[in-house]
């Protein structure tokens, strides 16, 4: 009987180069990007998983689920070499396992005593949010995370301090489990901003942004700062010609309306009496139909006029 061969395991580098689709392999083709490193855990085990659910009182998502059975997080950095400096640009950064921690409400935003919690951001916040519930803008926008139990929020990634981007579970009830998270941006004035419905398309962005900085906030209405939108112009063009195009064709849907709208107002009756020898319009030559005519009734009138000067001469001199 013939044994089957066992197929050797992949190693852990060949394993995070699949994860990351080679972007670590393009990213050292690329002109002054150097030290290109990427690195994760070993896998987590089932059971692991099982006892966050149960003391989170959440289900995870299969997608991130099936990430963490693969490697416990993952981080991939790059610098650039430029003017003989070196810069620490790209940072593609999901949390480990055990850094997979909730946000408490409860816990305070400094080590201050005098400082507000986050329990007091969220009162600020309702405050806000009662005061403007009969806006018809505000019904249609999507559901916001907030800090107290209606929402579960677990940071994700720290962004390097520009923000939090975080998996949260929304309109969540007391003791009973939260199902199918979003992924949102925390800024630093603790506002937020939605991301991606699924873990999975939040990775693919990272991607394609190449963890270049302050890349969640291209997708904001915030944008990105002069500095990011440098390191995007070198190594990402395509993605802020995007964003370009976009605006160009919001603006080609309202210029028309405007000129059309422009060309409704006639400026010569408008300004009638204003109007200077420059602007006023030039006479038209009239036509060869309309100098016979205007000949005939020269003729009919001069003859009118002449007759009716006849018959008041020979009334005014009888002796002619």
């Amino acid at each position: 009987m013939i044994e089957a061969e066992e197929v050797p395991k992949p190693s852990i580098n060949d394993l995070l180069e699949r994860l990351t689709l080679g972007v670590s392999k393009s990213l050292e083709k690329r002109p002054g990007v150097c030290d290109v490193e990427l690195t994760g855990g070993e896998p987590a085990e089932r059971h692991q998983l099982v006892g966050w659910e149960q003391r989170n009182g959440c289900t995870l998502p299969d997608d991130l689920k099936n990430f963490y059975l693969t490697t416990d997080g993952i981080l991939l950095t790059w610098n650039v070499i430029a003017e003989g400096n070196k810069f620490p640009v790209g940072r593609m950064e999901i949390n480990s396992f055990n850094r997979l921690v909730k946000i408490n409400a409860s816990g305070s935003t400094s080590s201050l005593a005098n400082t507000p919690s986050l329990a007091d951001v969220e009162m600020d916040h309702s405050s806000d949010d009662d005061s403007s519930s009969d806006d018809e803008e505000n019904t249609k926008r999507r559901s916001v995370p907030h800090f107290d139990n209606r929402s579960r929020i677990f940071e994700l990634d720290s962004c390097q301090g520009y923000g939090k981007a975080c998996l949260v579970y929304l309109n969540t009830s007391p003791g009973l489990p939260a199902h199918k998270p979003e992924i949102w941006l925390m800024d630093r004035s603790l506002q937020w901003h939605f991301l991606s419905e699924d873990f999975t398309s939040y990775y693919r962005l990272m991607l394609m942004h190449l963890g270049l900085p302050q890349w969640q906030y291209a997708l904001t209405n915030l944008g990105l700062s002069s500095t990011a939108k440098q390191w995007f112009n070198l190594y990402a063009p395509i993605r802020l010609k995007m964003d370009e195009d976009k605006t160009e064709t919001t603006d080609a849907q309202t210029q028309p309306q405007r000129s059309q709208d422009n060309s409704k107002i006639d400026f010569i009756k408008l300004f009638r009496g204003r109007v200077s020898d420059r602007t006023r319009p030039k006479a038209i030559p009239p036509s060869q139909s309309q100098i016979r005519k205007k000949g005939s009734l020269q003729n009919f009138t001069s003859g009118a006029s002449t007759k009716s000067n006849s018959s008041r001469g020979r009334s005014s001199k009888p002796w002619t």
